[in-house]
């Protein structure tokens, strides 16, 4: 996926990251989140910098390397990030599953929650020295005669 996505699609460079240095990151990030239903129930999120999804959103829209992408633009690309690696893992899972329409959200850093999930798995990378990391949640079931 990491291939396919960011160097087959974006022709960005992405290289591994330690994910326990991501905490660590003061700048605005973003998030990109798919939800997966069905068979199994959980989440795909591409969370990255502000710029990281600047960079992207020029690939996508082929803007100038000076110019800068509009709010809705970068929501856009995330999304589409987001939709491409959230698609790829859905193929990995036994069917029938639907993946949701994208939602980009704002954040501080990398903790991120999706409610009534647990995180299962992140990989962590750096693109040009911006970081990028993918996480899975996996769907936590209601304990009985709860709501």
């Amino acid at each position: 996926t990491r291939q396919l996505v960011c160097t087959d699609v974006l022709a960005l460079p992405l290289t591994d990251e330690d994910r326990f240095r991501l905490p660590r990151e003061r700048a605005e990030m973003l998030a990109g989140v798919v939800e997966i239903s069905g068979a199994w129930d959980g989440a795909v999120a591409v969370q990255c910098s502000r710029a990281f999804a600047a960079r992207a959103a020029r690939v996508m829209f082929q803007l100038g390397a000076l110019e800068e992408p509009g709010p809705e633009e970068l929501r856009d690309a995330l999304g589409e990030l987001a939709n491409m690696v959230g698609g790829n893992f859905k193929a990995l899972l036994e069917e029938p599953n639907t993946l949701s329409i994208p939602r980009v959200l704002q954040a501080e850093d990398f903790r991120l929650q999706v409610p009534g999930t647990a995180q299962v798995l992140q990989a962590a990378f750096r693109s040009e020295d911006e970081p990028v990391a993918v996480t899975v949640f996996q769907g936590v079931p209601t304990p009985a005669g709860g709501n």
